[in-house]
């Protein structure tokens, strides 16, 4: 719904060029000391905490000052990160970076430490995600940490702290199935392979005896 209300004219461009977040920062001493971060659509209402780091994580940013709660000063609109650092950063991840992903187009570029709580904007803490994976990290159900110019260098993690390994691609098997399994499935298999490389292995399919009905479970 949020994509087709941005129209088509601004649907074909990339993430980080459909955006441009409004950051309100205090600049008297309640602001300089503890009031944190926040944006807003312009003209409209404030976004949470997720989606405000999801949105400021890989976008145009233009700061607004405030004093009092009045903005006293508009500052330029800059992105928080270069697109010299993004291809660097496209070319040596070649995809998202997650175990298991192959999504490789309409990258995101993400900052490991947030660009709001610091992070800097160097290759060490920038690493590619896709769009999906991107927002879950966000709702906080994907974790990241490490150095990501070290191609082992970065651990993810699930909603319950797991870390998540990577996986090989299947490949289908250079044997057919009933040759793999010994000949125990006695049907013709020729030169037939599952697109995903899958097997069927008779031993490890079991079926249940069903229970006799009892009319004390009625």
């Amino acid at each position: 719904m949020a994509e087709r209300s941005l129209g088509a004219g601004a649907t074909v461009r990339a993430h980080h060029d459909r955006h441009l977040v409004l950051l309100h920062v205090g600049t008297d001493a309640e602001g300089a000391t503890g009031a944190h971060l926040h944006a807003h659509l312009h003209l409209g209402p404030a976004l949470g905490d997720g989606l405000r780091r999801f949105v400021g994580c890989d976008a145009r940013i233009r700061p607004v000052m405030e004093s009092g709660g009045r903005p006293v000063n508009v500052g330029r609109a800059f992105r928080t990160v270069p697109d010299r650092t993004r291809m660097v950063i496209e070319e040596r991840d070649r995809g998202c970076r997650v175990p298991g992903c192959d999504r490789d187009r309409w990258l995101h570029i993400h900052h490991v430490v947030h660009w709001e709580d610091g992070g800097v904007s160097d290759t060490h803490n920038l690493l590619a995600l896709c769009r999906r994976h991107h927002r879950l990290h966000h709702l906080g159900h994907l974790g990241i940490a490490g150095d990501a110019d070290d191609p082992d260098g970065v651990i993810f993690t699930d909603g319950r702290g797991w870390t998540l390994n990577g996986c090989g691609r299947p490949v289908p098997p250079r044997r057919s199935v009933e040759a793999a399994a010994g000949g125990e499935l006695g049907i013709a298999t020729g030169a037939w392979s599952h697109p995903t490389g899958e097997r069927l292995d008779p031993g490890a399919v079991y079926f249940n005896e069903p229970q006799p009905y009892s009319s004390a479970l009625a």
